[in-house]
Parts: C-alpha cells; structure tokens; sequence
C-alpha cells in the first residue's frame, strides 16, 4: 500500500462517517503523495509542490507565490456530499471524483485576488464540469493547462 493509498483510506474513512469538516485536511496530502510532490523525509511537501506543480504565465519566480486547487477544495467536498446524498458513494465514485477535480497550481497572490473561491454558479448545472473555469474568468493562464 502506497502512502497516497493510505491518504486515500483516511479521506474514504471520514466520507464513510460523513465527516466533512474533516475531508480538507486530506486532500493536499493525497495530491502530494499521488504525484510525488514529496520531502526527502517522504511527507507532503509544500516547497515541492510550490516547485513543481503547473504555473500561471505570469510567474517569473516561484517564491512569494501561492498553491491554489483548480477547483476549490470545498466545491470538491460539495460534490462527494451530492454523491454521497444520492446514495451512489463507492470507494471509486470517490477515487474518480477525486482525480477528475483535485489539481493544485502555483499562482500569483495578486491574481488570486482576482479568483473568485467559488465555482461559477452555472458550473454545477453542467454534465461537463470544466475544471479551469475560475481561472479563464480570472484571465489566468496555467502553463502546461
């Protein structure tokens, strides 16, 4: 079992319980893990992530900028609750809602003033949920996106 498996169960654990409030705490951490972003120590690391996630265009360098989910990790608890609520919570609705909508770049902390920190209202009406939206609205472009 790798350690994202494990962030995995813990994140399958506090679903299980409808422990929402809880969820957030997981979620950067199983990222990290999934996509190797880790410390020499083998732990989630912020620095690596910082280093080596997808950036705005805008950014020259990396340090003073900041990690922001594409799609906010509250909207991402929101659609494992609906999931949940409609009695169709699996282990892999949960894997795949997981990889289709938990992705993390580096932006500018002036650009994410102009973010907004919820989805699009209609975003959650559609069959096709666009992960980049926030930021196409934003005018913010992510190199390699």
């Amino acid at each position: 079992m790798t350690d994202a498996d494990i962030e995995l169960q813990h994140i399958w654990l506090e679903v299980q319980a409808q422990r929402w409030q809880n969820l957030s705490r997981f979620l950067f951490s199983y990222y990290c893990y999934k996509h190797n972003l880790v410390s020499k120590t083998n732990k989630a690391c912020w620095e690596t992530a910082r280093a080596n996630l997808p950036a705005s265009t805008s950014i020259q360098a990396r340090n003073n900028t900041i990690i922001e989910p594409l799609v906010p990790e509250e909207t991402i608890v929101g659609l494992l609750k609906a999931i949940c609520k409609d009695g169709d919570m699996t282990f892999d609705a949960m894997t795949e809602t997981l990889n289709a909508f938990l992705h993390y770049v580096v932006i500018s902390k002036n650009e994410k003033t102009q973010l907004r920190q919820n989805m699009p209202t209609n975003w959650y009406q559609q069959q096709n949920k666009p992960v980049m939206v926030r930021f196409e609205q934003a005018g913010i472009v992510i190199q390699g996106k």
